[in-house]
């Protein structure tokens, strides 16, 4: 008896050991498959998009892969008509602005006391650019360019994948789990999915709002391309914190571009914007939609980005969304709190 005990303990450690190399295993393999499992749900926030579009078609005579491949279009059509729009005006102000920028600069280093400050700016450019690093750079800043893209392509076309046929992957993905917790994941998923999809119809409904009261107030001030700054302002809104800055940046070029006291005229509009919408809409919309806790988002957003670059912050809040949802559905939920 005692030998067989012996014998059971040795198969009970040896069962410990094996299960914990797995987790190890299984640990390892996703941590380095990150960026692919990243990219792969940026496809689904995106078809999270094309499955919104669809619905709201749904009085449309028309299949539902139909339907997802109009709003597809369609959203190609209005992305490539803004990028015409603003990028033919942009350039314009941006000729005129080249024209005038060594003169402003000079301007400038006049107020802090360096005489000749375009000259010094050329003059350390070339310099930077005689370094014998400077070529190896540049070809990696091609080499991560062409990733990036490569990325996008790969994320909206695994996108129009997910939103013409939601439920095979869903089926797929139940397949590898345990039969009896199937029924659970499975519900687990579908509120996973709600909760994604409310949280992008608050992020877009917080966009428009944006992108429409950054319109009227560059109308009111008088910046040129004011309706193409206000679409951008909008989209950029997608993208935590940075993206207001990098949506401002062109409005305060064109506003330079045509002197006197506009530019401020625009900063204090952009700052003005973001005010009413971190005090006023984000919580109302929030409230209506997914009331993600401010802090939890906040250092989500710090921890994906330090683990994971720019993708992580991109994706951060909806994936902080999706992973608050399943704890409270797979682990509160199962533990009767």
């Amino acid at each position: 008896m005692g030998d067989r005990d012996q014998q059971r303990a040795k198969i009970g450690a040896i069962h410990v050991i094996v299960t914990a190399a797995a987790v190890i295993a299984l640990g390892l393999l996703v941590w380095n498959l990150a960026q692919v499992l990243l990219l792969v749900f940026g496809s689904i926030v995106i078809a999270t998009v094309l499955l919104t579009g669809a619905d709201l078609l749904g009085f449309l005579p028309l299949p539902h892969r139909w339907r997802v491949a109009l709003v597809a279009v369609l959203a190609v059509l209005i992305l490539g008509g803004f990028g015409y729009l603003l990028g033919n005006q942009t350039r314009e102000e941006l000729g005129g602005l080249a024209r005038e920028l060594p003169g402003m600069v000079n301007e400038v280093g006049g107020y802090v006391g360096i005489d000749g400050l375009w000259q010094r700016i050329r003059d350390f450019a070339e310099r930077l650019m005689l370094r014998s690093d400077v070529p190896g750079n540049i070809a990696g800043f091609t080499t991560n360019t062409v990733g990036v893209v490569g990325g996008l392509v790969l994320v909206l076309v695994g996108s129009v994948y997910f939103a013409v046929n939601p439920d095979l992957y869903k089926q797929g993905l139940l397949a590898l789990c345990p039969r009896d917790m199937r029924a659970r994941i499975g519900d687990a998923l579908d509120r996973c999915g709600k909760a994604l999809q409310l949280w992008m119809l608050g992020q877009l409904l917080t966009m428009i709002v944006v992108g429409v009261a950054t319109t009227a107030g560059l109308l009111l001030i008088g910046v040129p391309s004011a309706i193409a700054l206000g679409l951008l302002a909008g989209l950029f809104e997608f993208i935590p914190f940075l993206g207001p800055i990098l949506a401002a940046v062109p409005a305060i070029v064109i506003a330079a571009s045509q002197g006197g006291t506009m530019v401020f005229w625009v900063i204090g509009l952009y700052l003005l914007v973001q005010q009413i919408e971190n005090n006023i809409i984000v919580p109302v919309v929030q409230h209506r939609t997914v009331d993600l806790p401010p802090a939890l988002g906040l250092f989500s957003l710090l921890a994906l980005g330090l683990l994971f670059g720019p993708l992580g912050v991109l994706l951060g809040t909806p994936l902080t969304v999706v992973l608050m949802v399943a704890v409270r559905e797979l682990w509160i939920k199962a533990n009767g709190d």
